[in-house]
């Protein structure tokens, strides 16, 4: 029985064909995605590129709910690197093959990788969905990925994360201006409206809003984004949030 094939894209766009047991998540997140999603009249989910601010780039996602995903993906700062659509996998054994690609790879900071499977709820209990993800998640398993399903996250949550993204390319807005958001909001137990009424004479309004959403999007401050972020919403040192 031959092994598992894996065809992924390298950063300079030539397909690389290994093994699943010899496939390093480090190589295919850095290439280039393994497929493109089509676009064309009439369909019903809608595909489009997403800038990342882990990876400084842009990926292709196939759908809003793998927008969602890769949202989450670049707010979680225990995610180093991300890709979509990152490689291609083929069963092995006689008769016809299974195939999967996969929609999201992350690599964590400790070096731990998470494989992720995007799916609308409705479709989970069809057999053959079934059927390939756990197929997926087996390999994972002998592997010491991670897998996962998702579904769906928490509408709050999510448009929290957005809000925040305003603040995600600190490098646009002057150095002592971040400083100093990050000196207002370092000893914690702050609102935001008092975190943005604390604005230097020297910055105006609309810059000093990124630079302080930019240190809760960087994770320089805490709030609690299950909840709608708002003029009272409680910003904390992050040294102060309990595990």
């Amino acid at each position: 029985m031959r092994e598992v094939a894996l065809r992924y894209c390298n950063g300079a766009g030539d397909e690389v064909t290994t093994t699943w047991r010899e496939a390093r998540a480090e190589l295919i997140v850095e290439g280039l995605p393994v497929r493109i999603p089509p676009s064309y009249r009439g369909q019903g989910n809608y595909p489009g590129l997403f800038w990342s601010a882990t990876n400084q780039r842009t990926l292709v996602y196939e759908s809003l709910l793998e927008l969602d995903r890769l949202w989450l993906a670049d707010f979680d700062l225990t995610v180093v690197a991300l890709a979509t659509q990152p490689f291609q996998i083929t069963g092995s054994g006689t008769g016809p093959q299974p195939s999967h690609v996969p929609d999201v790879l992350l690599v964590h900071v400790d070096r731990t990788v998470t494989l992720v499977d995007v799916k609308p709820a409705e479709f989970l209990d069809k057999s053959a969905v079934r059927a390939q993800f756990d197929w997926t998640r087996g390999l994972c398993r002998d592997k010491g990925w991670g897998y996962e399903v998702f579904s769906g996250g928490d509408p709050v949550v999510l448009r929290n994360i957005k809000t925040l993204a305003v603040g995600r390319r600190p490098e646009r807005l002057p150095a002592v201006v971040l400083d100093q958001a990050r000196a207002v909001l370092a000893p914690g137990d702050v609102t935001l409206s008092e975190a943005v009424a604390r604005k230097p004479s020297m910055c105006d309004d609309a810059s000093w809003r990124v630079a302080v959403l930019g240190c809760l999007w960087r994770g320089e401050a805490w709030a609690n984004l299950q909840q709608p972020l708002g003029a009272e919403t409680l910003l904390t040192s992050p040294a102060e949030v309990p595990v």
